[in-house]
């Protein structure tokens, strides 16, 4: 399946090396809060396992986190508890090795991005809601289920503020969901491996020391790849049909993925893909949504990491050494949103381990002296962040800044 590095054998390096040499693939450019720093410290645990997992199959072990400005960590405490973060892509190959690592949970979420020439009334939005939720709607024979007040998904009115030479419509909306009909074996394989029985018959089971993780390998990867590749068809079809329920007339600006399996290699783990040679990617707008009470955004997509970036961001030497410079160069990377802060966390003081549960003792932002021990981050006090996503998305070069969303209106039913 590939070649192994040798000058390093991960399986001979003690747990504190093994962890020392997951850091070095973190490349973040997050805003480096508490919420970031929680992120790259449970991220380097995912890591440290995939890398040992890589070595046993003949690969590389160079598996790597780039983060979006939007860097956060996980509240899907299943993915959190195996090591993973929130806010951008993680690489385990060139794209072709047929090895998947399961934990990292596809849902294939996205935004629709719609288009008025007139603002609809909130009062008839509410009733095609209504209408919509007491019909049975179907795509590909498959029943659409309603996952618009759930979590942070959500139906949002604009007022369009056009910030470049591009036309657009006076008013746009978003449609923020994912595809929940795709996590279980109802219709096939199984999105998630703690909801399929299917998928988890199927999988491999590997213990390392950090950790378990369930791959697929093979066939067993190949018919997984597609079964994704089906339930981003799926999911990009229902914010279309939701569309046309609820809106007469409209134009679609875009509908992006943001949480997708984009081959077998590359995860994007909340996180736009500006890379328009994927198939899965067929708009070069995207969307960065912050919180209901500011402003929306759309960007054009760049390639990314610019040169300027990589030096500005001290990333080149350690790239070279790892030889993952060509990654970066071609990270394409964009936030799709502002990622949650835990309110209370400045830093993350140390990580101690009991029962196979890591526990993060955390430096709190209060001016007393206390500490917080976390160690499921699913119930923790939080908020959206606001603009500073986007100016560090700005300040990177990593998309052009082409319409400001000014926010009329948020509905989540």
């Amino acid at each position: 399946m590939g070649s192994i590095n040798t000058s390093i054998e991960v399986s001979s390096l003690e747990k504190k090396d093994l962890l020392a040499r997951a850091k070095q693939y973190i490349f973040s450019t997050g805003l480096n809060d508490g919420t970031s720093k929680l992120c790259k410290a449970n991220m380097k645990y995912g890591l440290a396992q995939f890398h040992i997992i890589q070595e046993k199959y003949g690969l590389e072990p160079n598996a790597t986190f780039i983060s979006s400005p939007d860097e956060t960590i996980s509240r899907n405490a299943y993915r959190w508890n195996s090591g993973l973060g929130y806010g951008g892509r993680i690489t385990w190959g060139n794209g072709n090795d047929k090895l998947v690592f399961l934990n990292t949970k596809p849902n294939h979420c996205g935004i629709l991005v719609g288009g008025l020439e007139r603002l609809p009334e909130i009062y008839d939005i509410i009733e095609g809601i209504d209408e919509i939720k007491s019909k049975i709607l179907y795509y590909d024979n498959i029943k659409i289920d309603w996952d618009y007040g759930i979590s942070n998904h959500f139906i949002n009115c604009f007022e369009t503020k056009n910030l470049s030479n591009l036309d657009f419509p006076p008013y746009m909306f978003m449609i923020h969901g994912s595809a929940p009909e795709f996590r279980d074996d109802s219709y096939g394989i199984g999105l998630y491996i703690d909801k399929s029985k299917t998928l988890k018959s199927m999988a491999i089971e590997e213990s390392t020391i950090f950790g378990k993780q369930y791959i697929l390998l093979d066939t067993e990867a190949k018919e997984y790849l597609e079964f994704n590749y089906k339930a981003s068809e799926f999911s990009n079809m229902k914010r279309r049909i939701i569309a046309d329920n609820l809106f007469q007339d409209y134009e679609i600006i875009c509908n992006q993925p943001h949480q997708f399996l984009k081959d077998y290699n590359n995860m994007y783990l909340g996180s736009n893909c500006t890379d328009m040679d994927s198939d899965i990617i067929k708009y070069d707008i995207f969307p960065t949504t912050l919180r209901a009470d500011i402003a929306a955004y759309l960007f054009k997509g760049k390639q990314n990491f610019s040169e300027t970036t990589l030096k500005n961001m001290n990333f080149i030497k350690r790239a070279e050494k790892l030889g993952l410079l060509d990654l970066l160069r071609n990270a394409n990377v964009l936030p799709h949103g502002s990622g949650v802060e835990l309110l209370n966390i400045k830093n993350v003081n140390k990580i101690f381990e009991y029962k196979n549960q890591r526990y993060f003792e955390c430096e709190l932002k209060s001016k007393t002296r206390g500490i917080q021990i976390i160690r499921d981050v699913t119930n923790l006090e939080f908020e959206y962040r606001g603009r500073s996503v986007v100016l560090k998305t700005l300040q990177l070069g990593l998309g052009d800044l082409i319409v400001r969303l000014k926010p009329i209106f948020s509905l989540k039913i």
